[in-house]
């Protein structure tokens, strides 16, 4: 898995560059923006990426860019740097999905701490959304019977049990359980009930 393009928005030049630099330092891909509109236009949505924004800029604020984004529905994680971190915008910040608020004056370990956590998260988060990408497209496989079987296998009930509720063949049950498991790529109901829990947790 690539690692993220860290994205900085701070209308402050100077400040912007020491962070930039940071990142560089890091190893890390990194594109500046001077304004949260100027971010909003120009990021494509690409991932993995990860934002540190200044909370206090003229239009939009780094609050405002986080909420902004969610109402997006873009989750990338998101790092604020604040030279007074007030009670109600911290709670904005953190509702909104800021995971780490850092008080200026901030030293580079912090920030880089900061950032590193970004980092982090975002790798896990897009592990996550593939396996349960990969959950959905096995769940999909399934034709209406296979369903209508696994459903019942999932509540624990015995092929039997199943065939009578289906009106169907033992037979035909253990079948359509043998290509469920097959379709399913695994090799016990337990690994089912794992994929299907997965598939339907959004």
């Amino acid at each position: 898995m690539s690692l993220p393009t860290i994205h900085i928005v701070d209308d402050d030049k100077d400040s912007r560059q020491v962070v930039v630099e940071l990142v560089r330092s890091m190893n890390l891909a990194v594109e500046s923006y001077e304004s949260a509109e100027d971010f909003i236009s120009r990021y494509n949505g690409k991932r993995p990426a990860c934002v540190v924004t200044d909370k206090k800029m003229p239009g939009m604020n780094g609050v405002e860019l986080i909420e902004r984004l969610r109402e997006m529905e873009i989750t990338i994680p998101i790092v604020m740097v604040t030279g007074f971190a007030d009670v109600p915008s911290t709670v904005r910040a953190i509702r909104g999905g800021a995971i780490t608020l850092i008080e200026k004056p901030c030293g580079q370990a912090e920030l880089r701490k900061g950032i590193e956590e970004a980092v982090q998260l975002e790798q896990e988060n897009l592990q996550k959304n593939t396996q349960l990408d990969e959950a959905k497209r096995l769940v999909a496989t399934l034709d209406d019977k296979e369903i209508d079987v696994a459903k019942l296998l999932i509540e624990g009930l015995a092929n039997k049990v199943i065939a009578a509720r289906l009106d169907c063949g033992l037979r035909t049950i253990e079948k359509r359980r043998s290509t469920i498991l097959k379709k399913m790529n695994v090799q016990s109901v337990a690994e089912l009930v794992q994929i299907w829990v997965l598939a339907h947790t959004s």
